[in-house]
């Protein structure tokens, strides 16, 4: 079996790609954690990682996308394998939102004043 590895970036440097607006930051957090955590990251989208499909507007989406779970592991692989087939430019958080927060990134509490997280 070939080897396989799905593209990923640090932390540090997919905060500087979306504070740049190099790339779009994907919120892909199952609703139950998103919840929990009560954060958000500021100009994130939001995606419920279990509707996310092959007819989701990220698949035709031209900018470069970088996909986040909370450990970075099987949900935003999954998405960043899935928006891949579609041909996208996209990349997973290794470690996630908690390395996001480790990294010095911003939150707002749900439903923040850009709206958008």
């Amino acid at each position: 079996m070939p080897d396989f590895t799905l593209p990923n970036l640090d932390a540090g440097t997919a905060l500087a790609r979306h504070q740049s607006g190099e790339a779009v930051l994907i919120d892909l957090r199952k609703p139950e954690a998103r919840t929990a955590s009560g954060e958000a990251l500021p100009g994130a989208l939001i995606r419920d990682p279990f509707a996310l499909g092959h007819d989701d507007p990220l698949t035709e989406d031209e900018r470069p996308l970088i996909v986040f779970c909370v450990h970075g592991h099987e949900v935003s692989q999954f998405a960043c394998a899935l928006l891949m087939l579609h041909g996208r430019d996209v990349h997973y958080v290794e470690g996630g939102f908690a390395a996001l927060k480790g990294a010095g990134a911003e939150t707002q509490p749900l439903g923040g004043p850009d709206g958008k997280a």
